[in-house]
């Protein structure tokens, strides 16, 4: 190759590094928007935070003081399945059946075993960030931010999926403008310490009620500064060191 070829190359060179930056810091989260991968166990959402009462704080106990919000480990779904087993008999929840997606926590959890053989639940990760960004959870919860703005309303997923693009428009979009806790607390609903409706007596979820209430209200006391609507809307810093430390 010639010396004038040599200098031809540069620019083209130059312009795929470039065009490759852009796209790495403008294409979005390692995780694509509307991706809902199947989990190893299917958890509902509706049934556990909207007919139950359950606070999300109580599965992702670290939300609100750590980076990363946690999932919930197998002791922790069987705190309230070692009552709830597979077997369900007809109630507000549906017709009396055998729950398979209880067959396979109970077999995570090494029921049979007692417990000595236990692993881990594999749950399949929905929402990243790229490495080189750095989102603290507890940051966004204990400033009011409530979960739905960044996960959507989650309380009405069978299936989670991810319901925003979580790339660096829309983060520096909600950090300029600022974040509403009135539009936040729209998004919430009936979430979480919402009214829960009364379970018919004898039911399955009548004799499991007041478990799961009591592990949302627990939950609900330790999340009592999200989503307050009477809070003015709330400006956050959005220079590159916010995010990229």
């Amino acid at each position: 190759m010639t010396t004038r070829s040599k200098w031809t190359a540069i620019p083209g060179l130059l312009a795929l590094v470039a065009g490759a930056i852009v796209l790495s810091a403008y294409s979005g989260a390692s995780s694509s928007q509307g991706r809902g991968p199947a989990q190893p166990v299917a958890f509902t959402h509706p049934v556990h935070v909207q007919k139950l009462g359950m606070n999300c704080l109580y599965c992702h106990n670290a939300a609100n003081k750590s980076p990363d919000a946690g999932l919930p480990a197998v002791s922790t779904c069987m705190g309230c399945h070692t009552i709830i087993g597979p077997k369900r008999p007809k109630s507000d929840l549906g017709p009396e059946r055998t729950s398979a997606e209880l067959e396979k926590l109970q077999a995570y959890a090494d029921v049979k075993g007692m417990g000595k053989n236990a692993k881990p639940v594999p749950w399949e990760r929905i929402h990243k960030v790229p490495e080189y960004v750095r989102f603290p959870h507890m940051r966004h919860v204990n400033a009011g931010v409530t979960c739905q703005t960044c996960h959507g309303k989650i309380q009405e997923m069978d299936r989670v999926y991810q319901a925003e693009s979580l790339n660096m428009g829309w983060c520096v979009n909600c950090h300029v403008k600022g974040y509403d806790p009135k539009e936040g607390a729209k998004l919430v609903a009936d979430s979480a310490g919402g009214p829960i409706a009364a379970p018919a007596p004898g039911s399955a979820v009548a004799h499991d009620l007041p478990l799961a209430r009591a592990a949302g209200d627990h939950a609900q006391r330790a999340f009592a500064t999200a989503g307050d609507s009477s809070a003015p809307r709330k400006i956050a810093r959005y220079d590159c060191a916010v995010c990229h430390y």
